[in-house]
């Protein structure tokens, strides 16, 4: 029994015009960009107009890997080109503000690199500005585009398992690695990697009009660890009203800081009233009621890196095309940081926390 096929969850361009006039204009030429978001648009045959970055060399550098036909470090300079459509801004937060000043004289869609910024009222910032400026911002939570995830989602759709009412994850890898950028980066585990899973449970909810609602969130911090922050989070997440009495729950556990590589893995869980579906990034998994003693074994193809980053940006691009609102919008983006605030809040605090309350706490 056939329930999904490749050309189902791996990137389509198929519903873009013409996607030769949406050049790609690159601003940042870091470590993301050069193995993630270059390669996925070469794989997939996007255009590449032009990159650009503050440090010459970076800028230089990737131009000849992609064979890339302008660089610059001058964002100026890259919005003077005509076959530049469409800018994919992979800077860390904190210039995004200014950049997008720039943007602004000379407006282009902008896909933004995940998080949208790593705090509520700096995103809430950036979504305004980018309105007031008049650019189309999208968020580029890839994840949701990774062949598992984008192929769980479809799944899930197909309402073969009855009424979903749990949500699980569990995550173990390893980044304390000594002198990385990430292991200084306060809250880096929920906040930046970790927003990954917490978007996703948000993605695989059927009911998109209920919201989380609240979160209790604990964390671990080994005594020697080169990260400043806790690399192990476990977090329970609620929708509906409080009492534990709503049809839905979500669990998410993340072990960034397990040493031993044969033991990591990357598993979805999704319970419903008539069956379950779970996933590895390579294999999906279906057990359905009316199936007794059959497990569906579905082996995937792609990988989160690159092809992910190609079905964002090729998501990105048909709403462009066809009129219609950015897949992941800056007003969604805000719900997901929402959740890494109160995951943040609550692990240090030791409570839970509204997600009502987050999001009032902003707005002062």
């Amino acid at each position: 029994m056939e329930f999904i096929r490749p050309e189902h969850y791996l990137p389509r361009k198929q519903h873009i015009s013409d996607v030769n006039k949406y050049g790609i204009g690159m601003i940042g030429c870091g470590s993301i960009a050069n193995t993630a978001h270059l390669p996925a648009y070469t794989k997939y045959g996007l255009k590449i107009a032009a990159c650009c970055d503050v440090s010459e060399e970076a800028a230089r550098a990737t131009a000849e890997r992609f064979s890339i036909p302008f660089w610059t470090t001058n964002v100026n300079e890259l919005l003077e080109r005509e076959d530049v459509a469409v800018i994919d801004l992979a800077i860390h937060p904190e210039p995004r503000l200014e950049v997008l000043k720039l943007i602004g004289k000379a407006p282009r869609p902008v896909l933004c690199q995940k998080p949208l910024a790593l705090s509520l009222d700096h995103a809430k910032l950036l979504g305004e500005e980018a309105n007031r400026l008049g650019i189309m911002l999208g968020v580029n939570q890839q994840a949701r585009w990774a062949p598992a995830h984008k192929a769980l989602k479809l799944v899930l759709e197909q309402d073969l398992i009855g009424h979903i009412y749990s949500i699980h994850h569990d995550m173990r890898s390893f980044q304390d690695q000594a002198g990385r950028w990430w292991t200084d980066m306060k809250d880096f585990n929920i906040v930046d990697h970790g927003i990954h899973y917490v978007d996703l449970c948000r993605y695989f909810n059927p009911n998109p009009e209920q919201e989380w609602s609240r979160v209790h969130c604990t964390t671990a911090q080994l005594p020697q660890q080169n990260a400043v922050d806790p690399l192990i989070y476990s977090a329970n997440v609620e929708f509906g009203p409080k009492g534990g009495r709503n049809p839905l729950m979500a669990s998410l556990h993340f072990n960034n800081i397990a040493k031993a590589n044969r033991s990591h893995s990357n598993t979805w869980w999704v319970d419903g009233t008539e069956g379950s579906v779970w996933c590895t990034q390579d294999t999906l998994y279906m057990a359905l009621n009316k199936h007794k003693n059959v497990v569906h074994e579905i082996q995937l193809k792609g990988s989160w890196f690159p092809d992910a980053f190609a079905g964002s940006m090729l998501a990105f691009i048909t709403s462009i095309d066809q009129g219609t609102l950015p897949p992941v919008t800056p007003e969604d983006n805000l719900q997901t940081i929402a959740m890494t605030t109160a995951m943040v809040t609550s692990s240090q605090e030791g409570c839970v926390v509204e997600r009502a309350d987050v999001l009032k706490g902003s707005d002062k």
